[in-house]
Order: structure tokens, then sequence, then C-alpha cells
């Protein structure tokens, strides 16, 4: 199996990746790309079948690629994703697969999404929402997925509804008009909805209905003309009505979050990532957790510590994560809006860091703070991550002052290839 769920079979020792073969089968396929070391084919029939196979539950699941392992057993994706894991460490990083504890499954594998972010477009006389095809611009409208919370697929229905009541437009690139898309995100059964739109202002009437679901506390807006746009939401969000963040609970903290500010998708799943995270902390004086987002696991860690220092470098999720310490009266912890690495030198330069949280973005950490880390050398390291590869090649540097004690992977994402594992990492000679 390829990182991305993919089967691969061999055409003269020459790699063949296939999206929806599972390991074990045959199938008849089609090449569509030849590259000196690799090909991409599609599977025209599957001729034995393997009895890990299993039935989606998802209409759009092949067409999606959303969810690229719902045709297998929920054990024998476990099992395929630590194998997954465990070549990424050892070809990467030169870490041995015995460091690799068992996977954390998730006790639900469907509707544990917790916002969606999807695009609109018009369809059959309505708006709708849906996905881009992999690799194109074809818009396919999904009318549900097994996926979400299904208070999420309630709330997405409802907003629907009412902005297609109003006859709302779909966004429109020549007059840089209309609806482009929505944001949901549902907590506690409470909802926010951020409408991305182009340059015009959400009728009043619209805004009331809106308001007038039961459970939406919070409407805002993010306007977005760029045609080539990486992400739906624009440069900002606005609260045009309700609330402008929605409250969480996460063992004994209450988390206040901006419409853009990051949350793990999986919330069950994350209290066990970040409570198996903190447990692995020890009693220091300073603890700093680089990439802290509004500030959950710093929080979640203060009685550890005399002092918590929390770095990221996004202003809004700074100031999310300085109320947040407020709202549950802790005092010990402070934020510092900065690169990781240098917002690690600005720690290291007035405190002994005993124990450095990290939980970088897919990319990993850069080369700045594999350096700042070098030169500082905290006690213990915590590495949160979403990619074995760059957790591997990030391994394989820390190594030079580092040993690997355990690594715990965590199914945040079921149905899918996705990995996320905490690393932890004892300093040498300490």
């Amino acid at each position: 199996m390829g990182i991305n769920g993919e089967g691969i079979g061999y055409i003269e020792k020459t790699p063949v990746f296939c999206e929806g073969v599972l390991p074990g089968e045959t199938a008849e396929v089609r090449v569509i790309e030849s590259k000196k070391t690799y090909m991409r084919a599609e599977a025209e029939k599957i001729l034995r079948r393997s009895p890990a196979r299993i039935r989606s539950v998802c209409r759009y699941q092949k067409s999606c690629g959303g969810c690229a392992l719902m045709t297998m057993k929920y054990e024998e994706q476990l099992k395929w994703k630590k194998e997954i894991l465990a070549e990424a460490l050892l070809k990467y990083g030169n870490v041995k697969r015995h460091f690799i504890r068992e996977f954390k499954a998730a006790e639900c594998t469907t509707g544990y999404r917790n916002q969606c972010r999807l695009p609109v477009s018009f369809f059959d006389g309505e708006l709708v929402t849906g996905m881009y095809q992999t690799n194109s611009n074809h818009f396919m409208t999904i009318r549900d997925c097994p996926a979400h919370d299904p208070a999420l697929e309630s709330f997405r229905k409802k907003i629907l509804k009412v902005l297609n009541r109003h006859q709302m437009k779909a966004y429109d690139n020549r007059s840089r008009r209309g609806i482009r898309g929505l944001m949901i995100r549902v907590l506690d059964e409470t909802a926010h909805v951020t409408l991305i739109t182009g340059k015009e202002s959400i009728p009043q009437e619209v805004i009331d209905d809106l308001m007038n679901i039961d459970g939406l506390k919070g409407v805002h807006q993010s306007v977005n003309t760029e045609k080539n746009t990486v992400g739906l939401l624009g440069k900002a969000v606005k609260t045009i009505a309700g609330e402008d963040k929605i409250t969480v609970s996460i063992h004994d903290i209450d988390l206040r979050l901006s419409p853009d500010s990051f949350f793990q998708l999986n919330r069950a799943q994350a209290e066990k990532l970040y409570e198996t995270a903190v447990s692995k902390i020890d009693s220091c004086d300073t603890l700093v957790e680089a990439y802290c987002g509004v500030g959950a696991m710093s929080l979640m860690a203060a009685s550890k510590a005399k002092q918590v220092i929390g770095i990221e470098n996004v202003a809004n999720a700074v100031k999310n994560a300085e109320e947040n310490a407020s709202l549950n009266n802790i005092s010990n912890a402070s934020f510092l809006c900065a690169d990781a690495a240098e917002g690690l030198y600005k720690a290291a330069s007035r405190y002994e860091i005993g124990c450095l949280l990290a939980d970088p973005p897919r990319a990993g950490m850069d080369e700045a703070m594999i350096e700042a880390i070098m030169k500082v050398l905290p006690k213990k390291i915590i590495y949160i991550s979403c990619n074995p590869a760059t957790l591997a090649k990030n391994l394989k540097e820390l190594k030079h002052h580092y040993h690997v004690e355990s690594i715990i992977p965590f199914d945040m994402f079921p149905n899918t290839p996705q990995i996320e594992s905490i690393t932890v990492l004892e300093r040498d000679n300490y």
C-alpha cells in the first residue's frame, strides 16, 4: 500500500500505483501515466478480492477520494497504516519499527468530523456543496458525507436551505459576486458558519434567517475573489451576527475558538492524543510548546511546569490562546507570536527549557527550527506529527543529540491513509 492508500503492483520491477485496489488483490488495470521510476493506473476490474474488502458506506467514495480506505476492514486499515509509518521511519530516518507502539484506534470510524470547508456551486436550480475531484477542477455535488458528525450534516443542509430560499447565487468569476463556499464548525451541538463570498454584503434577511436556525450561534463572512486560490477562505474573517467565537471544553479546559482558528477535526481522538502527549511531559521549570495554536495543550500541561511558554506565528491564534488562559484562570502560561525557531531562541535566552512540546504542520519542522533545537537542547521533546515522512526526516537530524523512546500512532482520520503520532525523545547523556 502506498502513502495515499493506493495499491502497488509491479510491471518488470517498476511500481504501478493504482487507487481502489487493496493489497493481496488481483486486478485488471489500465496504465494512465508512465514515468521512468513508476507508473499510475486505473482499476478496471477486480479479479480476486481481498478478504479485508468491504462495501463502502459512502456512495461518493470512489469519485471523491477523501476516504481511500473505506472499502477495507478497520482492523486491516490499522495494520497497513502501521506498516506505512514503519517504512517511512526506516527509509527517511533510519528509525527501527520496534519503537512503534500499538495504534490508538478510533471508537467511531464515521461521523467524527466536526468541521467542513466546502465549495459551493449551482446545480439543478439550487446551491449545493461538493468537492473538486482529485487533480481536476471538476465540481462534484455531494449530498451527504458519512465522515461528518450527524449534527454537522444537519446544519449544512439547513444553511443551504436558507440560502436557496433567498435565491442566493453561486460565485461568478466575472462579476466576483456570490457564495463561493461554506465553512461550518459544530461543537457540543453548537454551530458557527462562515460564508465565503465575493465582494458583497449579505442581505440582512438572510442573516436573520440563518440566526433563526436552532443551535447556530454565529454567522461570519470571508471575502475571497482570487482566481487561483489555494484555500477557500479569504485573508480575513469578520463576524456579521451572533457570537464571534465558539466554545469547547477539552479535559476541563474551556477553549474559545475564532472561526478560522485550528482545532482537531476528530475531537474524541484529539482528547486522547492531547492527554497522552501531556502525560509524557516530566515536571520541569519551563515547558515550551511550539506551534501551539489556541493553546489547548499548553493549558492542559500548565500543572507540569512552573511556567509554560506557547509559540505560534498566527496572531489571531495567539490572541485566542491568551484569552483561553484568562478564561481558565491559568496564570503561569504566556504566549509569543513568533516563528517557532525565533520563539524558541527567545525563551531559551531567559530560561532553561526542560521540555519542548511541538505539533508542526504537515511539512514538519523547518531547518531553522531543527537548528534552534540543536543549539538550545531541551532535555526532552514530545513531537506530535501528522506526516510520517517529514517526521522521519526530522528525527534523522534530531538523533544527533536525542534518542527515540517511543512512537505512539493515533488514528485521527479513520478510512483515510492519514497517520498522527506522538514521538518521545530524550536528550543523550542526560
